[in-house]
Order: structure tokens, then C-alpha cells, then sequence
């Protein structure tokens, strides 16, 4: 605290506001950097952004969290409603800068993330997908993994692809179309056992991989081979709409 006036307002807002107690932590997002970008909105520090988030998803004794901007005003018009101004302006060297803040023992991660998706209405643009293949598969079966969890659903990746831009309501719409999608596999001869894995693995809700192929009266291994083939399909035929929209 006596190197950094930052971190030293940081600690005096907490301890002012709400005490950190024994076994707790702060986190802190000190510098985020873009070169030629300096904390300007981009996607960089969008990503900064998220990976604090994620670490303050998995560290449950985080107490506050705290990110710091230059542009004090403009970074408070943005992150109204989302993240509080301390109304600290800490000044290290030439400049001062802002400092925004949650307590998540007040606002649990979760909550947070789904009410951070529904007050953001950025439209996705046109034109070739903005993420990876790579990332976009990983995001497809995210997405099976939580399609139950209404909730967890509405915080996967997959609402920030191309493929949920236009749709009014984002989370629910695209809960109907990974069904639908799952569901047109079948309409191959070879994609009946495809599907019925999928199915079975994600909508039915088998506990485990085991319970799924037992439902289906198939060994594990016949099963998990079917459940591999059912994905490839899917991702791909995600992929196409993702790329060129619906046919």
C-alpha cells in the first residue's frame, strides 16, 4: 500500500465499506493493457475482463473485486449499472485514475454474468464468424453440458456467437435450436444413433454417461463412439449456420 496509491485506495475502500474477514481476498485487475489501445474499449480488454471474472467464478473466498481505468468518467458511464464507482481517484505519477468495485459476497458471480448479458445489447456483426472453429465447438458443448441449467445456459459462450445475434431472446431461442439441431441428425439414417446419444446424454436427464447408454440398451463403448459422432455432426452443422445463417 505505501508503493501503490491504487492499491492502498482499494484496501481503504474495503475496509471503509465492508471489512474483508479472515480466509477472504481482494481481486484486482491493476493494469490492463491493449498496445496503441491504452484501456480503451476493445477486445483485449474485454478478455482482461473475463479472465477476472472467471477467477472470481472459481475463488469463492474472493470478497471484492476491483478494476482500474484512467478514463475515470467514461469507464463509469460504462460500467453503470454493473460495476460501482468508488469515487477514489488514486494519482500515481502524471495521471489519476478510477476505481470500480463489487463486493460478491453481496452479488453472487452468477447473477451477476446474467444480469452483465441482458443489459449488454451489442449486435453481433455480419459477415464471417469472429470466433475460432476451435472455440466455437468447445462453445457447442458447453452448451449441452448446461442445457438443463436455464441459468448456467444463459452465461455460455455460445450466446456470444454470430449464431445467437438475431434472435430476441437469446438464451431461450438458442436452447430451441441446439435441440432442434440435435434432433435434425435424425433425419440421416446415419445419424439416428447420433442423435439418440446426444439426446440421451444431454436432454433426457441420464445423471451420467453410463445411465445415458444404459437408457439406450448399448454397451459404453458403442455408446461414447455414437455420443463422438453425434458431436462432430452437430459442431458442423452449427458451424455452417454460424457461418453462411440459416438455410
Amino acid at each position: 500500500m505505501a508503493t501503490d496509491p491504487v492499491v492502498a485506495a482499494a484496501w481503504e475502500h474495503a475496509a471503509a465499506t465492508a471489512p474483508v474477514s479472515d480466509g477472504e481476498n481482494i481481486g484486482m485487475t491493476r493494469f490492463s493493457v491493449c498496445p496503441e489501445r491504452y484501456q480503451i474499449p476493445s477486445r483485449v480488454i474485454d478478455l482482461s475482463n473475463s479472465r477476472a471474472q472467471a477467477g472470481a467464478a472459481r475463488d469463492r473466498a474472493r470478497a471484492h473485486g476491483f478494476l482500474v481505468y484512467r478514463d475515470a468518467d467514461a469507464w463509469a458511464a460504462r460500467f453503470e449499472g454493473v460495476m460501482g464507482d468508488t469515487g477514489a481517484r488514486p494519482r500515481v505519477g502524471e495521471h489519476t485514475y478510477g476505481l470500480f468495485s463489487i463486493d460478491w459476497r453481496q452479488v453472487p458471480v452468477e447473477t451477476w454474468l446474467r444480469h452483465l448479458i441482458s443489459a449488454t445489447d451489442v449486435p453481433v456483426r455480419s459477415g464471417p464468424s469472429g470466433t475460432s472453429r476451435t472455440a466455437f465447438d468447445q462453445a457447442v458443448r458447453e452448451a449441452l453440458t448446461h442445457w438443463r441449467d436455464k441459468g448456467a445456459f444463459a452465461a455460455c459462450a455460445l450466446l456470444r456467437t454470430r449464431l445467437a445475434a438475431d434472435l430476441t431472446d437469446p438464451a431461450e431461442q438458442l436452447r430451441t435450436l441446439l435441440r432442434q439441431a440435435v434432433d435434425d441428425l435424425g433425419r440421416d439414417p446415419r445419424g439416428v444413433r447420433a442423435r439418440d446419444a446426444l439426446t440421451a446424454s444431454h436432454f433426457s436427464g441420464a445423471p451420467t454417461q453410463e445411465a445415458a447408454a444404459r437408457r439406450l440398451g448399448l454397451p459404453y463403448g458403442t455408446y461414447r463412439r455414437h455420443l463422438r459422432q453425434g458431436l462432430d455432426l452437430l459442431c458442423e452443422a452449427l458451424w455452417q449456420r454460424e457461418l453462411h445463417g440459416p438455410r
